[in-house]
């Protein structure tokens, strides 16, 4: 059974090597999130939701990274990059599926 310490680490090393990949994987997520632009204003707010995503998901890594290292265990701070992410997922979802 996996103990929380390794399970701390593990995260600790997935969330730093996301961090390190931003330009690799952010260079194709800002290219599919303002190529959105063919829309009309009625689905801005989408675009609009999902390039704040996109903005707060180096910031939320960076900071639950830092608080991982130095002993904060709180889920919330473990789980903060994975918020931002899944709104980034539904504003994408919400964009494609909108009727208008």
């Amino acid at each position: 059974m996996l103990n929380k310490e390794a399970l701390y680490t593990s995260l600790k090393v997935v969330y730093g090597l996301a961090l390190v990949a931003t330009p690799i994987w952010g260079t194709g997520v800002l290219l599919a999130t303002l190529m959105m632009n063919d829309s009309g204003r009625f689905k801005n707010r989408f675009q609009y939701g999902c390039l704040y995503s996109f903005i707060a998901t180096p910031i939320a890594l960076t900071f639950s990274l830092y608080r991982l290292h130095y002993g904060d265990r709180r889920p919330l701070v473990a789980l903060l990059p994975f918020i931002t992410v899944s709104s980034y997922i539904t504003c994408c979802i919400a964009f494609w599926k909108d009727k208008k």
